[in-house]
């Protein structure tokens, strides 16, 4: 399985600090059967910090060689206005210099519409992957289909498979099919870490014609 949404990169955004932690964490992925990891540090407009991300992953791949899992470069990008041009350009990281792109949105509806922008994104020839859906509760279900329906992908947090909240959306997402990633989004060693137990333990019992395609060879895709 591969972990598309990880902010185990350290001293690059809210995520580990220290190349410790980021070891740490690298470790609590292969114990929970990960063996590819995608690093994913925040981008936007305003930060986009590229060369820091590339040298403290080199280092990282460094420190990690002994260490049963693959590395490879990528980008939680929070979406704005002149986004579509910056990743024309090359000044955007997409998931291991692949097509798919992670794409954030605001917490709060009005700002962005999201459908929309995965279209005008899907059009350019990138296939996004709309960050932490479960995030996103001014979505209805109608914004879901479309923005399947516009050539996104949807990608929830491993964690929200805990949360009660939650639950309606995910078998909503599960039964129809389009559910695509679950992923760690870990920040932390303790706390916002890698757990996919409870994750792994419902699509297993609620949705087993599902369970290869999310923790199975997932990371496919993105290799070329």
């Amino acid at each position: 399985m591969t972990d598309i949404h990880s902010h185990i990169l350290y001293g690059v955004d809210d995520g580990a600090v220290t190349l410790k932690e980021s070891l740490a964490l690298l470790m609590q992925c292969a114990e929970q059967g990960v063996d590819g990891v995608i690093c994913t540090p925040h981008q936007s407009g305003s930060e986009r910090r590229t060369k820091l991300i590339k040298d403290r992953f080199a280092q990282l791949c460094k420190a990690a060689e002994a260490l049963p899992v693959r590395l490879y470069l990528g980008a939680e990008i929070y979406y704005y206005d002149g986004m579509k041009e910056a990743l024309r350009a090359g000044e955007l990281l997409t998931l291991g210099g692949s097509a798919y792109v992670l794409v954030e949105f605001s917490l709060y509806g009005g700002m962005t519409d999201i459908p929309d922008a995965v279209y005008e994104l899907s059009i350019m020839g990138y296939h996004p992957i709309v960050a932490h859906a479960e995030r996103y509760g001014y979505l209805s279900r109608e914004d879901f289909f479309n923005i399947r329906e516009s050539g996104g992908l949807i990608q929830v947090n491993a964690h929200a498979f805990s949360q009660r909240p939650c639950r309606k959306l995910l078998k909503f997402l599960l039964r129809n099919d389009m559910l695509d990633f679950v992923a760690s989004d870990c920040h932390r060693a303790e706390g916002r870490n890698v757990d996919f137990t409870a994750a792994k333990a419902y699509v297993r019992k609620r949705f087993p014609n599902q369970y290869e395609k999310l923790f199975g060879d997932n990371g496919k895709i993105f290799r070329r």
